[in-house]
């Protein structure tokens, strides 16, 4: 007898260049103190990733950014920007900070979306970078914009926060 998966429908949305991609999902954040989960909120999860396989074990083959709702909507004002743009432009969002390892060295991730311009050829390209590690995703035009859009309507439909309830006491006279 076939083994049936219980499936789960995600809102999300792919774009892949020859060597790599980018998934733009939903995501949640959970919030907790003792062991106990006091708040979850939404976020938007953009993965970042190579198609190619490994050259050295230190290689790095995705790179997660994780967005609030209305830095997602930032970012599809930023591709808006940058496919109206008539010369080659860059439009990065604020980088990400984060402290981690022992001696709590800092981490930085940058998000940008380009126009660019080579050699008689231009296009259009969303890069992530984590301190020496960049990947790159050139895209045609209409998927960057269908990205934008995308962005733009998750970036509304994320913007949400589960709170226990405040149990109050009422005394009735």
């Amino acid at each position: 007898m076939p083994q049936t998966n219980e499936l789960k429908r995600l809102r999300c949305y792919e774009m892949f260049s020859q060597s790599t991609g980018v998934e733009i999902r939903s995501a949640i954040k959970t919030s907790e103190e003792h062991g106990q989960i006091t708040e979850r909120s939404g976020r938007i999860h953009l993965r970042f990733f190579k198609l190619t396989p490994k050259t050295k074990p230190e290689d790095v083959t995705q790179i997660r950014f994780i967005c609030e709702p209305d830095e997602a909507f930032g970012l599809s004002l930023l591709i808006q920007q940058v496919t109206n743009c008539s010369v080659p432009c860059k439009e990065k969002l604020n980088p990400h900070k984060f402290f981690s390892g022992e001696l709590g060295e800092e981490t930085v991730t940058t998000l940008s979306v380009e126009k660019w311009e080579r050699g008689g050829k231009s296009g259009f390209a969303m890069t992530v970078g984590r301190g020496k590690d960049f990947i790159s995703v050139p895209v045609p035009l209409s998927k960057l914009l269908f990205a934008g859009e995308f962005l733009r309507a998750i970036s509304t439909e994320q913007s949400w926060v589960e709170r226990p309830e405040k149990k109050t006491s009422s005394v009735n006279h």
